[in-house]
């Protein structure tokens, strides 16, 4: 007894400590985006003389964020469309036996291995070939695509996990392919479908490679963008960006805190046949 309470004891503290670690990067960026830029520069680790939200009023007054954070939103709407409708029938599809089952389920498999940097020419070449640079739709496609194999592997691995007594009894009953995706397996997949779009949403939200590489206007650029065009090679302005990058994370870890327990279930679900 004595020793499962220290073990407790132990367990706890750790993850005090572990939490702590990571509370303190978040912590030095919020009080240093409250901070003059030549303050930061000059003394970044020290305690701030004086604290304001005057970047705050500066990055909302000099660009439109607003505009940048609908941007980011619509690309990450986009990418979850596409990813939860071609991962959720083929995720359907993969729950039968057909010829070439396993030569595609290596092929999704190594997809995950597969930086997403090396495919930085093809996607360029046939994003411009398309019509889609500088737009919304086109860094959504590429964002899918990138997102893609992982949205395939957790829907699929969930579905791996239902009972198929349920899928037998609707063929049974007289239902449809359709009617048997539509009506028993798609609602029972929801915790899956939930951890994929808040994965593609939180990936999708952070990226700057691509959305760097695919915009160059403010009608389509995001919000990582946005950061980025404070610190450029000719001036820095640590203030700002860190502003910016308060207001960008900010959503993210909204939508990650009340979803934790939909995300953890998910990918616990997903991983026990996937």
């Amino acid at each position: 007894m004595k020793k499962r309470i220290l073990g407790r004891i132990l367990l706890f503290l750790f993850l005090v400590l572990m939490a702590v670690i990571m509370l303190i990067p978040f912590v030095w960026l919020f009080v240093s985006s409250l901070r003059p830029n030549m303050d930061l520069l000059s003394r970044p680790f020290e305690m701030p003389e004086s604290i304001s939200f005057q970047n705050y009023r500066e990055v909302l007054s000099r660009q439109p964020m607003l505009r940048y954070l609908f941007n980011t939103f619509s690309v990450a709407l986009i990418a979850v469309a596409v990813d939860v409708t071609v991962s959720v029938m083929t995720g359907y599809a993969m729950l039968h036996r057909f010829r070439m089952r396993r030569s595609l389920s290596v092929m999704f498999h190594v997809g995950l291995f597969i930086p997403a940097n090396a495919f930085m020419v093809p996607y360029y070449i046939m994003i411009t070939r398309i019509g889609g640079y500088d737009t919304l739709w086109g860094l959504g496609l590429v964002y899918a695509a990138v997102n893609l194999p992982f949205s395939i592997m957790i829907i699929r691995g969930y579905m791996e996990t239902l009972p198929m007594q349920i899928i037998e009894s609707g063929r049974i009953d007289g239902a449809s392919a359709n009617q048997i995706l539509t009506k028993l397996v798609l609602p029972m997949t929801t915790p899956g479908i939930v951890t994929v779009c808040i994965f593609i949403v939180i990936n999708s939200w952070n990226e700057l490679f691509f959305a760097n590489l695919l915009t160059q206007s403010e009608r389509a650029a995001t919000i990582t963008v946005a950061i980025k065009s404070y610190l450029s090679a000719f001036e820095a302005n640590y203030g700002y960006a860190f502003s910016a990058m308060i207001i960008s994370i900010l959503p993210t870890i909204i939508v990650y805190v009340f979803l934790t327990n939909k995300i953890i279930g998910g990918m616990t679900a997903g991983a026990v046949k996937g």
